[in-house]
């Protein structure tokens, strides 16, 4: 049995996107130079006012875990779905917390306020990159719960000054409507999907790669079962087929069994009867032993008049033969065998087709005057 990796297994890498990577590099610069300019302010503050220098790096290492900390809470939250108000509140109070001692960490050095803007500019941006990023994360949540916010309509700055009391109006009304369509539902909370067995892992397989190869992998790796055992093993991963139906697909049909029983002769009855000439097998019929199932029954069946044949008579003879199939069989062998030919006569016919227009061009009978 052939196993094959996933797809997607080693693409990785070129399933990044580079905004992807711009973003994170971004956050990676962002977020260590605000807890390294918020911590230098604390330091130099607390300094300031005779704090120890050990005592003073504690104070540092406080307060950037606790904003890192604040800062991972609210990003949870939006990613969760949850309520992230307190989480975001928390955030802003340590942003403004290091903004002011930033400041103070700028008037205590005697700089002015570039510096100020400087040593502040860092937490500033971190929380405006955070808050767009919350914001991204909240609409994708909300999209992939299935509820739809409301967008304000494109009227353009003249339809607005022109016709502002229209305008608004029809703002109100389609603000109402959305509200009462019930376009964006109220959130439900989100669940765990289910954990997935190994059966639901192979149905899974099973399913994209059809039921012809399904069959082929289990044949594979149950060499002694039977068509009745393979279908049942099938059936366990969702995929429905009857014995007859894994026979096909194997190329194996079940041979018929005869049963002979004994009976008297009876009286008057002539030692050598003559045979029926429907089973018997003609001088000149070809001999189709070591060829392949659907290649017998196609020769056969052109031996017996075309393949238009009889299904039951072409089975007769393949059976003197020591080939045995089913009827079924036989007309989708022979179906087949009459669609390529029909493709082959019509490429043949284009072809012919083809050759003659050429013919006629290069001896100027079916060119331009």
């Amino acid at each position: 049995m052939t196993t094959t990796s996933p797809p997607g297994r080693f693409d990785w890498p070129f399933a990044v996107r580079p905004a992807r990577i711009a973003w994170h590099a971004a956050m990676a610069i962002v977020r260590p130079a605000a807890a390294a300019m918020a911590g230098w302010s604390l330091y130099v503050v607390a300094r300031h006012y005779g704090m120890p220098h050990w005592l003073a790096f504690f104070c540092v290492a406080v307060f950037d875990g606790i904003g890192m900390g604040c800062l991972y809470q609210a990003t949870e939250a939006v990613r969760a779905g949850r309520s992230a108000f307190t989480a975001i509140i928390a955030t802003l109070g340590m942003a403004s917390i290091s903004v002011y001692l930033n400041i103070q960490h700028a008037r205590i050095i005697g700089r002015g306020l570039p510096a100020e803007v400087m040593f502040a500019t860092p937490a500033v941006g971190l929380l405006v990159l955070s808050a767009l990023s919350w914001a991204a994360t909240r609409a994708n949540a909300r999209a992939e719960r299935g509820e739809s916010p409301m967008r304000l309509p494109t009227y353009g700055l003249w339809g607005w000054v022109l016709a502002p009391q229209q305008a608004a109006e029809a703002l109100q009304q389609r603000a109402r409507a959305h509200v009462t369509s019930g376009a964006s539902p109220a959130h439900q909370p989100a669940s765990l999907p289910p954990a997935r067995t190994a059966e639901d892992v192979i149905a899974a397989e099973f399913a994209n790669i059809g039921p012809a190869a399904a069959v082929q992998r289990v044949a594979a790796a149950n060499p002694g079962a039977d068509d009745a055992e393979i279908a049942e093993i099938l059936a366990t991963y969702r995929v429905t087929l009857s014995a007859a139906q894994v026979g096909l697909l194997l190329e194996r049909a079940a041979v018929p069994t005869v049963r002979l029983d004994r009976v008297p002769k009876p009286p008057n009855v002539d030692e050598h009867p003559a045979l029926d000439p429907a089973h018997v097998m003609r001088g000149d019929a070809p001999q189709v032993n070591g060829m392949s199932l659907a290649g017998a029954i196609t020769t056969m069946a052109r031996h017996l008049g075309g393949l238009d044949a009889d299904a039951k008579t072409v089975a007769q003879h393949l059976a003197l033969q020591g080939m045995a199939t089913d009827t079924t069989y036989i007309r989708t062998a022979l179906s087949r065998a009459r669609k390529t030919e029909e493709k082959l006569a019509a490429e043949a016919a284009a072809q012919a087709e083809h050759e003659r227009a050429e013919y006629e061009r290069r001896n100027g009978n079916g060119g331009y005057a």
